[in-house]
């Protein structure tokens, strides 16, 4: 059994060629596979060319799941029309519930590039608390699947494996930083958050408690909507959010966006001097909606990435 680190998954990706198995070719989709996958801060704990073999790839996954207690299994190749394409069937005679969805979505955002992608034949499952996925050959359409499905499948095996308890989810709407503390923060696209320090690139990182600072989006639309002409960044929030009412969890939840782990430490603030938002609405949500938390787990946060309290 692979050692496991804390707040990974363990992830094992095979590669079904019979070219790449006899090295005639090189693989380049596993490597892909662990590329993207060690970006969201999976363990990749085991890597493996086989040929286009059902009885081998069968016994490999069976073994994966059953000996080694991985918690995801990726495959790349050998869901084609090709005679000696025989990854869905290995699959299906390991796992003990399909999961449907998950090759539906690879398939809808595939169509999106070409038509052939419905001529893939892939298929996920579960087996015991493994879940088991198979992704195309080649590196683009890995590439593309992958990246679209990844940040959910966290939340799948938590499911899974009866650590998900029952929480709220919501989207990232706005990423906000400044370099200095007093002033209003400006959007950017993405962020990597340092564990035990906050955002890169962000003046309230360091070594206390209020690392990183939450909005609720609802909470700035209904203070929009008495007047207040306000940007994402103006309350000098670092987050903005939709669906998670933050300032109704308790102090110490948890909240968790991609491989990223929060831990909420205040509610509120105390409004020393009053910002230009207040002198003009007399007024601020900062103070009693605004959230503050440290960073436990790192990595990276997009606009549009889904966050969730655990």
């Amino acid at each position: 059994m692979f050692p496991r680190k804390e707040f990974m998954k363990r992830v094992a990706i095979i590669t079904a060629s019979d070219s790449g198995y006899l090295g005639l070719r090189e693989d380049v989709s596993g490597p892909e596979i662990r590329k993207i996958i060690e970006e969201h801060d999976y363990q990749v704990v085991h890597y493996v060319i086989l040929p286009d073999n059902r009885r081998r790839l069968e016994a490999e996954m069976k073994r994966l799941v059953d000996e080694d207690d991985v918690d995801l299994i990726l495959t790349t190749g050998g869901t084609g029309f090709s005679p000696r394409d025989c990854t869905p069937e290995a699959t299906l005679a390991v796992i003990r519930r399909e999961a449907p969805g998950i090759p539906e979505a690879m398939r809808y955002i595939s169509l999106q590039k070409t038509k052939r992608a419905m001529l893939s034949r892939g298929v996920a499952g579960i087996r015991g608390k493994t879940l088991l996925i198979n992704l195309p050959g080649s590196p683009k359409a890995v590439r593309e699947c992958l990246e679209y499905i990844v940040s959910e499948l966290a939340h799948g095996l938590e499911i899974l494996q009866g650590e998900a308890q029952d929480c709220a989810a919501g989207k990232v709407l706005a990423i906000c930083v400044s370099k200095e503390k007093g002033v209003q923060k400006k959007s950017v696209k993405e962020a990597m958050f340092i564990e035990d320090f906050g955002l890169v690139g962000d003046a309230h990182g360091g070594d206390w408690h209020r690392q990183v600072s939450l909005l609720s989006h609802d909470k700035i639309e209904a203070f929009r909507e008495r007047g207040a002409q306000v940007k994402d960044g103006d309350f000098g929030e670092n987050l903005v959010v939709e669906g998670i009412d933050f300032s109704a969890l308790p102090v110490g939840t948890r909240l968790a966006c991609n491989s990223v782990v929060l831990e909420i430490t205040q509610i509120g603030k105390e409004c020393h001097h009053h910002c230009q938002i207040y002198h003009a609405m007399g007024d601020c949500i900062m103070p009693r909606e605004g959230v503050f938390a440290k960073v436990l787990k790192g990595g990276k946060i997009k606009t549009g990435d889904t966050m969730r309290a655990m």
